[in-house]
């Protein structure tokens, strides 16, 4: 009985192929190819069908001498020969088949699961993410994996991190500034509602004049609160260039000179000399790191005393510049040295000259155009006779 290989081959090699019949010791012209090598024609190798549907390959050739035809050799293979080695080339087809097919789906199956599936789940995340700002998503952990899907999802973790951190300094910046906003407001309203209960002129010139005074600190505060929520914008956006600071700091003394004119206040810049004209080259954001000496030394004057000197001092320190601005005031309390440098905090002394001039966004406007600088900014109190000193340090461009 048949097998399922047997039919199926059967099937598969079923054709109009000649009939090979075995005559024994009978006229070998019988056969075609046999004939034709007696006229000197030799015919391609046949293929032919036994009487069971067994292929064998039949070739005869003339036996030649002088020209001379004396004979014809036939040669065929033995039944059944031609098939078995067609049966082993199928199955090893069949079984390479079957391995490509067994690798592709494994090859598939490890794709989904190390590849096609995190990176489902990074898109899936990507996506709560771009739908919830205000809440966290969950993000999924490849901190155990080393290849490139472990470090794009590393790269996305510290991206959304970055996001969330953006999101929560502008909501707090905001919530900063409706307070900031509603104290000189309040107070202007409640200055304005005694204004109605005034007896005599003095009074009312009084009143007028702390209402105008808060008026003047709104808005100087809705100046600054403006140009901080450009700035971040404006930094990204920018692209630093070489700025010598040298040049910097003898243009803005120089301006602060003349407005102090007659004042007790000094103004002096000492600056390390070097003979390269390079020496306090840094790259920055040009125009801003004018800002920050600007905010430096408005601060420490607020805080001189009559007749204190406040002293800016330029030097290399290895491979940075270092910027100093000294005062001679009271110093800085050591819990508040990391204080002063967040939004709207000021503790200056009040007075007519400063009334509405300073909103308490400066020195944390400068810390920030410092570190975008890759510098660094901080304060500390003088070792030699009291006062506040803020330092600033920046990277040179040429090294010394």
């Amino acid at each position: 009985m048949k097998t399922v290989w047997t039919r199926l081959r059967d099937w598969l090699d079923a054709s109009d192929l000649p009939v090979y019949r075995e005559i024994g010791l009978a006229n070998g012209n019988y056969y075609v190819e046999v004939r034709q090598a007696l006229r000197g024609v030799t015919l391609p190798p046949m293929l032919l069908l036994t009487d069971d549907g067994k292929q064998i390959v039949s070739h005869a050739v003339p036996i030649q001498r002088r020209n001379a035809i004396l004979g014809v050799l036939l040669l065929s293979s033995r039944p059944g020969e031609i098939d078995e080695i067609l049966d082993r080339e199928r199955w090893v087809t069949i079984a390479v088949a079957l391995m490509a097919l067994s690798a592709t789906l494994m090859a598939s199956l490890l794709l989904a699961r190390t590849i096609a599936g995190p990176m489902g789940r990074l898109s899936a995340v990507a996506e709560q993410v771009s739908q919830r700002l205000n809440s966290r998503a969950r993000l999924p952990d490849f901190a155990d994996r080393r290849d490139e899907v472990g470090q794009m999802a590393g790269a996305f973790a510290r991206m959304t991190s970055a996001l969330y951190r953006r999101i929560e300094a502008s909501e707090k910046f905001a919530a900063d500034v409706a307070h900031e906003l509603k104290n000189p407001l309040a107070a202007a309203r409640g200055t304005a509602d005694v204004l109605t209960y005034a007896k005599t002129d003095a009074e009312r010139r009084e009143l007028v004049a702390q209402i105008q005074g808060e008026l003047k600190r709104l808005n100087r505060l809705i100046t600054d609160v403006s140009n901080a929520s450009r700035l971040d914008a404006e930094l990204a956006r920018q692209q630093v260039v070489p700025v010598d600071v040298k040049v910097v700091l003898a243009n803005v003394v120089d301006v602060f000179k003349d407005i102090l004119g007659a004042d007790t206040r000094a103004l002096a810049l000492d600056v390390a000399g070097f003979g390269d004209v390079r020496t306090y080259v840094v790259n920055a954001h040009e125009g801003r790191i004018g800002q920050v000496v600007t905010n430096l030394i408005d601060n420490a004057l607020s805080f001189s005393p009559a007749g204190g000197t406040v002293t800016v001092r330029l030097r290399r320190v290895d491979r940075e510049i270092e910027l100093a601005v000294e005062d001679e005031g009271l110093g800085i309390p050591p819990d508040k040295l990391e204080t002063i440098f967040e939004r709207f905090y000021s503790d200056r002394p009040q007075s007519d000259q400063t009334s509405g001039k300073n909103s308490g966004l400066g020195l944390s406007i400068s810390r920030e155009i410092v570190t975008a600088s890759g510098g660094r900014i901080w304060a500390e109190n003088s070792s030699t006779g009291g006062g506040a000193r803020f330092v600033v340090r920046l990277p040179a461009v040429h090294r010394s």
